[in-house]
């Protein structure tokens, strides 16, 4: 019990030097992960106005916010994706459902259609394990992946996270065949010690 205590005030106090975390405080976001996709978005400018946009994985809403702010006083429809509940977010259409279960009620139906950019910030509980936790987060990413082929627009364009590992370069393999242009991008708010880096593919091309 002493060691679980130690190791949240370590936590806090990590928060409390944080900059990031202070910055979200104080400008109302609800994580330091908005500051990621800002970041993402200055550097590759896709989120633009009157586009569809999916955040998946979007508990508890930091990505979701980012979106509704941009894309403010435009035709865009923007759905948050995610199996825990989260606090409503102006403009944005809350689906609480795993990646897994929106095949079939909501691609079927119509729901989600003519997406332009899907934003993915879904990571694996963590179980301490490095190489555990490495494999979930792959195979994560190809869940993404499949699912950006089903309901993207051709040119659309995607952003997935994923710990870095033995399969990152056979994913950016397998991304390219869809999308004209695939990198890896490491914001500056990721931190250092982190091994997330996000995948960005531009320009879907729907070939396969």
């Amino acid at each position: 019990m002493k060691k679980n205590t130690h190791s949240q005030n370590l936590w806090l106090q990590r928060k409390k030097k944080d900059n990031y975390f202070i910055a979200a405080k104080k400008e109302g976001y609800r994580s330091r992960a908005a500051y990621k996709l800002l970041e993402i978005n200055k550097k590759y400018n896709l989120i633009k106005k009157n586009i569809n946009v999916i955040d998946l994985g979007a508990s508890p809403g930091g990505w979701s916010q980012v979106l509704s702010h941009i894309l403010s006083n435009s035709k865009s429809k923007i759905y948050a994706v995610d199996q825990n509940n989260i606090e409503p977010i102006e403009n944005v259409k809350f689906i609480k459902k795993k990646i897994e279960d929106l095949d079939d009620q909501f691609l079927k139906n119509g729901t989600l259609h003519n997406i332009s950019l899907i934003v993915s910030d879904l990571a694996p509980n963590s179980t301490g394990h490095k190489f555990t936790d490495q494999a979930r987060s792959e195979i994560l990413c190809y869940k993404v992946l499949a699912f950006s082929k089903k309901c993207l627009l051709k040119n659309g364009n995607l952003v997935c996270k994923f710990l870095r590992g033995e399969g990152e370069r056979k994913f950016i393999e397998e991304a390219k065949k869809n999308f004209s242009k695939v990198e890896f991008f490491k914001p500056q708010s990721s931190r250092n010690i982190s091994k997330e880096i996000y995948v960005i593919c531009i320009s879907f091309n729907n070939l396969q």
